[in-house]
């Protein structure tokens, strides 16, 4: 028998590798393409996990396929399995007068071998011994960490790393490293626990895992991104409900099954906890493999720093404040009560007929700094691929002589580290808030997995994110501070370091600020009020902080050789898949550099229909470039203070129709009027459409 086991082995052996083979393959096969998403809390790498999951199951299939043909070809090569096993001897019946015997010599076995092998003690308590308890809990609790504390952290850095000013690179270990821990010691106190309290708790945290993943993949269809609005949870009272449902099943079925059948349950939680482990690591490979953004995880990532934020040029300046979300026509109104707002604003001209560019912010703010708009005749795809490749204007900038920072965290900083001085690579674990990192990441983390009915309790917003990862300790070396906007900390910065002449010639300075985007929680001094205020207060907070940087420009006596632009990126603006209900205009205000009188005149007001689109000429001209550099951006050539256009000037402006998910379209209306007038508003019929979010829409209904 042995001779013709040793003959035949190679058959069992080429078995074998076959089965290896066809396993490999079928996880090599599983493609990692993550979600991508902006600051959206619901991301999560769905594709990766679906397909991961589907492999597990495959893995199964060819498992159960791969024992049974291995025991069918051991019957044809007539090979024992179970040859040169030890076996227990089998049942036999006893006579019945011989039973208490039998029972005495039991419990005597059970007193010297068994009590012995546990410590003598007789009175053990029933359920498993504690280092079962352990595995199991450490199991369920580590499966538990991983996906609320570890999975959900990556998945969000990771698809909204644009928006933060921290990457994955910068917190993946800390996130790693405090999860596992976290697991490990609730797995600890979990052991602690024996019988029947153990089992139900068990259930209940596995529950609570599967619930929380079950919650990300298929219950937060409808959640919003975390733009600062705030969220009216009564039009979420079908899913919520539904959510509460889910949740309660999985519980209660876990609950009962542990209750019922202890092996069955712990059986299930152990081996729930461990497939979902491995179909989240697959999602959590993937982003290092092929991250959202595009770029690597290990590639050295570079910060728009506070570099040259609080200084200027004691010769030349031309300066920008952009404050996000400002409408003309919401500031006439606060204006009209409180005139005072725009004292400091003198030799300005506040074109109050203004409209703007594109929206959201995301689209307006590299316009400012590009000038580039989409072309009738192109692709959705082409647009983009130009928007920044195709301009010229930061080289344009840097042709006149100025140098040039920009302070924002909507621009791309891959193209500004060459054409800026504040956007390079830095030690971001000097900036780092290692505890407010993971506080506020735990915070999207929970918003993200729990329940609907739980989601209000954990609402955030992108700002808030940023804020708790920057370290207060990093604030003093500008060139080492990453840039966050957070508006009544930059007024606290500019009241207390104050505006300093540097030793450049010629300084272009770009700051983009909070303004009046929501939530509102700044009062009418500019300082925070987290309890919440209102529009007017947050518009008289804004200008309180552009006042002050207006006068520390005029204290430095550099306010007459400045041209300074005033603007918001877009005006009042509202997430929709719909064309615009009601006119929309940014603030444009505009200072030349020129003469002290005439700086010292108050804000006049006017009509002259203007457009964001002016504003690339406007500031070419205050750093003196020619004529022939300006007729390059076509007949937007010519400065906002020299214009002179008709009442009827034709202004386009580009909307995006949006589902809270993905971009669809960008729709283009026409001005020709008063841009208050929503009559003179109207869809020109140019739509550039995104196809790809088009065809997700189309696979996911």
């Amino acid at each position: 028998m042995r001779s013709t086991r040793n003959t035949l082995a190679p058959a069992l052996a080429l078995h074998d590798a076959l089965y290896a083979l066809a396993l490999a393959a079928v996880w090599v096969l599983v493609p990692a393409t993550p979600a991508l998403a902006y600051v959206d809390p619901s991301v999560m790498t769905y594709t990766i996990q679906a397909l991961a999951a589907v492999a597990l199951a495959l893995s199964a299939v060819l498992g159960v396929a791969f024992r049974r043909t291995r025991k069918a070809l051991m019957r044809i090569l007539h090979i024992d399995e179970g040859a040169g096993r030890v076996a227990e001897p089998a049942v036999s019946r006893i006579d019945p007068s011989s039973k208490p015997a039998a029972d005495a010599a039991c419990r005597e076995a059970l007193a010297a071998g068994g009590g012995a092998a546990r410590g003598g003690s007789k009175h053990r308590a029933p359920g498993l011994p504690w280092r079962r308890r352990l595995v199991l809990a450490l199991l369920v609790c580590i499966f538990d960490a991983f996906t609320v504390l570890i999975v959900a952290p990556y998945e969000l850095v990771a698809a909204n790393s644009s928006s933060l000013i921290f990457g994955l690179d910068s917190v993946w270990k800390l996130i790693l490293v405090a999860g596992l821990l976290i697991g490990v010691v609730c797995g600890f106190i979990l052991s602690a626990f024996r019988g029947r309290a153990f089992d139900v708790l068990l259930a209940l945290a596995v529950a609570f895992g599967i619930g929380a993943y079950v919650q990300t993949l298929f219950l937060n269809n409808d959640l919003t991104v975390a733009d600062g609005n705030l969220v009216d949870w009564t039009q979420y009272n079908t899913i919520t409900a539904i959510s509460a449902l889910v949740w309660g099943g999985i519980a209660a079925a876990l609950v009962t099954l542990t209750v019922k059948r202890g092996r069955a349950g712990r059986a299930v939680a152990a081996a729930s906890s461990v497939v979902l482990v491995l179909v989240q690591l697959v999602g959590v490979v993937s982003l290092w493999v092929s991250p959202p953004d595009g770029s690597s995880v290990q590639s050295q990532r570079v910060y728009t720093t506070e570099q040259g934020m609080f200084d200027v040029s004691g010769k030349s300046n031309v300066i920008v404040l952009v404050v996000d979300t400002v409408d003309s026509l919401q500031t006439e109104a606060v204006y009209a009560n409180h005139p005072e707002m725009l004292n400091e604003f003198t030799g300005f001209t506040w074109y109050q007929n203004s409209t703007g560019s594109m929206i959201p912010t995301r689209y307006g703010i590299p316009f400012l700094l590009t000038g580039s708009y989409p072309k009738a005749e192109e692709s959705w795809d082409d647009f983009f691929d130009r928007f920044y490749s195709g301009s010229t204007f930061l080289d344009d900038v840097a042709a006149q002589g100025y140098t040039t920072g920009i302070y924002s965290d909507s621009f791309s900083p891959e193209y500004a580290k060459t054409r800026t001085i504040n956007v390079h690579p830095l030690d971001a674990s000097k900036a780092l808030d290692k505890r407010g990192t993971l506080a506020i990441l735990y915070q999207c983390s929970l918003y993200r997995d729990m329940p609907w009915v739980l989601k209000p309790f954990f609402w955030y917003y992108t700002d808030q994110i940023n804020n708790a990862m920057l370290s207060s300790d990093a604030d003093d070396d500008p060139s080492s501070t990453p840039c966050v906007m957070n508006d009544p900390a930059y007024y606290q910065k500019l009241k207390e370091r104050g505006l300093s002449i540097n030793s450049e010639d010629a300084s272009f300075r770009f700051i983009h600020l909070v303004g009046t985007h929501t939530p509102y929680t700044m009062d009418a001094q500019g300082n925070l009020n987290e309890e919440g205020t209102s529009l007017e207060d947050q518009t008289l907070g804004t200008f309180r902080i552009l006042s002050e940087y207006l006068r520390q420009l005029k204290e430095l006596r550099v306010y007459d050789q400045s041209t300074i632009i005033v603007t918001a990126d877009h005006g009042e603006w509202y997430l929709t898949e719909e064309p615009l209900t009601k006119p929309t205009s940014p603030i444009i205000f505009v200072k030349p550099a020129q003469d002290s009188g005439t700086d010292a005149a108050p804000c006049v007001i006017s009509q002259e229909p203007a457009s964001h689109k002016d504003l690339q000429a406007t500031m070419l001209k205050g750093m003196g470039a020619s004529q022939e550099v300006l007729d390059h951006y076509g007949e937007f050539n010519v400065a906002l203070e020299d214009r002179h256009d008709p009442a009827d000037r034709l202004r386009t402006y580009c909307m995006l129709t949006h589902d809270g998910k993905r971009d669809y379209d960008l729709i283009e209306y026409q001005i020709v009027g008063d841009v208050a007038d929503f009559n003179n508003w109207h869809l020109d019929g140019n739509d550039w459409r995104n196809e790809e979010a088009w065809k997700e829409r189309g696979a996911g209904e």
